[in-house]
């Protein structure tokens, strides 16, 4: 029976890179993102790498949390086992007091309520299996309050602390939950010019780091992984 991953986001940024990670290791994927055209492209890239790795790609709105409850269980109900999830669908927005309605909404829903509803089904399915690993995507965001973004540091933070406490709820079945809390990460999402590209945390750092947590012995566990970018520290 082959380890199977469960990638969310997994269309571009952090969530495209940790695929690559996991085909590399031999994992089946699942891959989830909105954008069915960006999945399919990304499915195509790893194909063309991963020969042998088994490939699903499934297209849904984490702005829609019934939808994702529903995609979720019927991808449980699909498969024996899911070894490992990652929950790296995510939003940015700039703004605290002026920020729209809907664009809070979407902060709130996306960031929080359906990636806990996901990481809730899957969570379970784990400690039915007595085995598993669980990473979420916070942000040093989360850790500490940034100014200018204080609605999506509000998620961020929520993240971190749910995951902290899950992390402690699963560790008698055997499941491992993890925070992986990076700055500033080299991706479309924070391409405003405000920081040279080239000082930024890469992708290929947070597969880095789910290597080294994986790599650990089995009494060991990291719950929370700070990943700062050193140019932000320097400010």
């Amino acid at each position: 029976m082959s380890k199977v991953a469960l990638i969310t986001g997994a269309s571009r940024g952090i969530g495209k890179t940790i695929s690559h990670y996991f085909a590399n290791q031999g994992y089946s994927l699942i891959l989830l993102s909105m954008n069915n055209e960006n999945l399919e492209k990304a499915k195509t890239e790893l194909s063309s790498r991963y020969s042998s790795c088994s490939i699903e790609t499934v297209s849904v709105d984490f702005n829609d949390p019934v939808a994702v409850e529903t995609t979720i269980s019927s991808i449980i109900s699909e498969n024996d086992n899911i070894d490992v999830m990652v929950n790296s669908a995510g939003v940015l927005a700039a703004g605290n007091t002026e920020l729209p309605l809907a664009k809070l909404t979407e902060l709130v829903n996306v960031n929080l309520i359906s990636t806990i509803t996901a990481c809730n089904l899957v969570a379970e399915k784990m400690k039915q299996q007595g085995y598993g690993e669980i990473y979420n995507l916070g942000s040093t965001a989360g850790l500490a309050p940034v100014p200018k973004i204080a609605a999506y540091s509000a998620t961020k933070a929520a993240i971190v602390s749910y995951s902290q406490s899950l992390y402690h709820e699963l560790l008698p079945f055997g499941v491992k939950v993890c925070c992986l809390c990076p700055s500033v990460v080299n991706t479309d999402m924070t391409n405003d010019g405000r920081i040279d590209n080239n000082l930024k945390i890469e992708t290929q750092d947070l597969a880095k780091a789910l290597d080294f947590i994986q790599s650990l012995s089995p009494g060991a566990a990291v719950n929370t992984l700070s990943i700062r970018c050193s140019v932000i520290d320097l400010e």
